[in-house]
């Protein structure tokens, strides 16, 4: 099945599920978002990016925040495709979301935000990111009362799964 990029629209959100094999830190995110009260499925969604339309996205992982094309970085990984739930996501809000995100490029990744994900008493440093972090944020700046006004730093990828979202598309990226 061939991937429906023109779907892929700048300011939607691509969640990925934990890939197979060993995977410390995936099967640790899973995991604390199983703890945090989210269903097996939504909890499996490990990793979050802000399209920027077509292959493109804002991937915040390790070292640094980059732009990739989805279709080579991502080969073989199931996602969903989503979008915030606003009246005018479509006509103006996507559009800034992907500007924000796309500000993040070139910052560095958070390393110590993931383990402060696993482990709460780690100190956060605000000048890095990681993926749900730099997501909210983005989406916050154009609609701060998102998820009730969670602060980015608490997001989870699985934030992305809950009504305030609606699922554009679901499926596998081509290997």
């Amino acid at each position: 099945m061939e991937l429906p990029l023109d779907l892929f629209r700048m300011g939607y959100f691509i969640l990925y599920k934990r890939g197979t094999g060993f995977d410390l830190f995936g099967k640790g995110i899973e995991m604390r978002q199983r703890m945090a009260g989210f269903k097996d499925d939504n909890a499996t969604f490990t990793h979050v990016e802000v399209s920027g339309g077509g292959v493109h996205s804002v991937n915040i992982s390790p070292p640094i925040s980059k732009l990739i094309e989805i279709t080579k970085a991502h080969k073989g990984r199931h996602i969903r495709l989503v979008k915030y739930k606003n009246s005018d996501y479509e006509d103006r809000g996507r559009y800034k979301v992907a500007y924000f995100s796309a500000a993040l490029c070139n910052t560095k990744y958070d390393m110590f935000g993931i383990v402060r994900f696993l482990i709460k008493w780690v100190k956060e440093d605000n000048r890095k990111w990681f993926c749900s972090e730099g997501a909210a944020d983005s989406l916050q700046r154009v609609y701060p009362e998102a998820n009730g006004n969670l602060p980015p730093k608490k997001w989870m990828p699985a934030h992305f799964t809950s009504d305030n979202f609606e699922t554009v598309w679901e499926g596998e990226i081509p290997k």
